[in-house]
């Protein structure tokens, strides 16, 4: 029997409380149960949908129960459905017309970025221009301060492709509410071989002796996985971004997370269940 918990808010933040216990592993199929979700941001969304390919990769079958709610219908519009498409079973099954018909919706709603997989750099014009848009035209950021975020983003993208084989990486976007209470989730996740191991290849990296380490060291400036003085960018630059915006950050690796408060100019760390590859998420208030 699964464990799960009560009707569940499931974001960046309240993703370990669910993994807890999930997904539950019986034989060669791996289950998570959403059948008490009653909420779902693309900073859980991102990573489970990483975290089902991994476990397709390792040869399991991947079952995701679901009740008929509103949290189905938002996944199905957030092109989650698609994004595990021939790796995940759905309990019950998803109607093929209604998730073609979700589908054919994809791009036509200018706050949300649909879970999109990234396996090269091809789709990312496209979305960051969408991402640029929405800072300047809904959040009313200045247009430098607009394209500075999306280039972070973008690092963080390519860091999924770049740093990885044979797997891929996922993106996605939501904004929330309205008026100056206005705000976007932005989640990157992958399931690659995850920080530790990535930056343990370059011998001049310091010695690295916990996951912990890994995002403390991946943070800072010209970190990188290769002996290159023009690499290591990506997270450094999504914390300094983070910094100046207020924003909040989430960079989870392996057994480890870090949760960034820069209106507190504070950071915590927790010891959390181990994940494949590296999962980072970016909340941006309305200026």
């Amino acid at each position: 029997m699964s464990a799960v918990l009560p009707a569940t808010k499931l974001t960046a933040t309240t993703l370990d409380d669910f993994l807890e216990n999930q997904p539950v592993i019986v034989g060669c199929d791996a289950t998570f149960d959403l059948t008490h979700a009653t909420f779902v941001s693309p900073g859980a969304i991102v990573p489970i949908a990483a975290t089902c390919h991994a476990l397709h990769s390792a040869g399991h079958g991947v079952i995701i129960k679901l009740s008929d709610n509103d949290v189905r219908s938002y996944l199905m519009r957030m092109g989650f459905m698609a994004a595990v498409k021939g790796v995940v079973r759905f309990e019950p099954g998803v109607p093929k017309a209604r998730s073609m018909m979700m589908e054919a919706l994809r791009g036509t709603n200018p706050v949300l970025v649909e879970a999109t997989k990234i396996e090269n750099g091809a789709a990312l014009p496209d979305l960051l221009d969408q991402i640029v848009h929405v800072l300047r035209h809904r959040l009313k950021y200045k247009k430098y301060d607009a394209f500075d975020i999306a280039t972070a983003i973008s690092e963080i993208c390519q860091n999924t492709f770049d740093h990885n084989t044979a797997t891929c990486g996922f993106i996605g976007m939501q904004m929330y509410h309205a008026g100056r209470k206005r705000f976007i989730e932005i989640a990157v996740a992958d399931h690659g071989a995850g920080l530790r191991a990535t930056l343990q290849e370059n011998p001049k990296n310091p010695a690295i002796r916990s996951d912990s380490d890994a995002i403390n060291i991946a943070t800072q400036l010209g970190t990188s996985q290769y002996d290159d003085p023009t690499r290591g960018t990506g997270l450094h630059h999504l914390l300094k971004i983070a910094f100046k915006h207020e924003a909040t950050v989430e960079i989870r690796s392996g057994s480890a997370k870090m949760r960034f408060r820069m209106d507190r100019k504070t950071g915590w760390q927790f010891s959390c269940r181990s994940m494949p590859g590296v999962q980072a998420s970016i909340s941006l208030h309305r200026k």
